[in-house]
């Protein structure tokens, strides 16, 4: 009896191994197999222009990466528009002037805001890496925005972009397919305004929504910037120069602070 067991536990290991052995045969056939000279963070970093490795990744983070739920939402039946609210970081889709669905949303950081004001979309497309799995495009014209998906979803409800709006990518991914091109969309909430904070120096060849802010003002208070474009251009440098030289002030065509706070374009909190 002691031998048969004996034996018995014999055969069993070695089908154990065959099994083993073949699994793993199975596996290199599959391209499966890791072997501990494959460097995973290099692969990650190959197909991803955005990512973070594990490690720098906090519990708190883990646990808004697990926060993206899928939800099934039926598709809104009237006329879109889209409102984002950069002090509550949301994204609400109106039908017909109501709101329909909203999400949370990361913005822009106070130094590089998401731009206020009223915008269109003007393109759609599949990305990928940072910009997550879907685009819609806005129309500023001093830089390329949009509104997208993201590879970090533990920054949702922060302020962390360069100004773009980002999305979990399974919520892009769901209201993709229901904005049209010219769909308007309203950003609203920076406590700044169109400013940065802190403000920027402002010279040739800058663009963005504080040049656009400058412009505006310039324009209010009876210096003509030329067309206000968000393009800080030749008619603006010279509108700038005529400003400053109605105000003493050191003849440069650069908007410093001193020139914000004699336009009245302030910082407020």
């Amino acid at each position: 009896m002691r031998r048969f067991c004996a034996m018995l536990v014999i055969v069993l290991l070695g089908l154990a191994v065959v099994w083993q052995w073949q699994g793993r045969i199975k596996k290199e056939e599959l391209g499966l197999d890791m072997t501990r000279d494959y460097d995973e963070q290099h692969s990650i970093e190959e197909y991803s222009c955005d990512c973070e490795s594990e490690e720098d990744l906090t519990p708190e983070m883990m646990e808004l990466a697990a926060l993206q739920l899928e939800t099934e939402v039926e598709r809104p039946s009237g006329r879109i528009d889209i409102i984002v609210d950069t002090a509550d970081r949301t994204l609400t889709i109106c039908s017909d002037g109501k709101a329909y669905q909203q999400f949370p949303v990361a913005v822009g950081k106070p130094s590089t805001p998401s731009p206020p004001g009223q915008w269109q979309v003007v393109s759609k497309g599949a990305w990928s890496g940072g910009f997550g799995t879907r685009w819609l495009g806005l129309n500023m014209p001093w830089g390329k925005y949009g509104i997208h998906g993201t590879n970090k979803p533990w920054q949702i409800g922060d302020w962390v972009s360069g100004g773009c709006i980002r999305l979990f990518n399974h919520d892009i991914e769901l209201i993709f397919d229901w904005i049209p091109v010219g769909t308007q969309v309203v950003i609203t909430g920076n406590s700044f305004g169109p400013l940065r904070n802190p403000r920027r120096e402002l010279g040739p060849g800058e663009r963005g929504p504080d040049v656009l802010a400058v412009q505006k003002r310039l324009k209010m208070l009876g210096f003509d910037p030329g067309p206000e474009n968000g393009m800080y251009e030749e008619s603006t440098i010279e509108a700038v120069k005529k400003f400053q030289k109605a105000h003493s002030m050191r003849i440069t065509g650069v908007v410093t602070n001193e020139v914000y706070d004699a336009l009245g374009l302030l910082l407020f909190e």
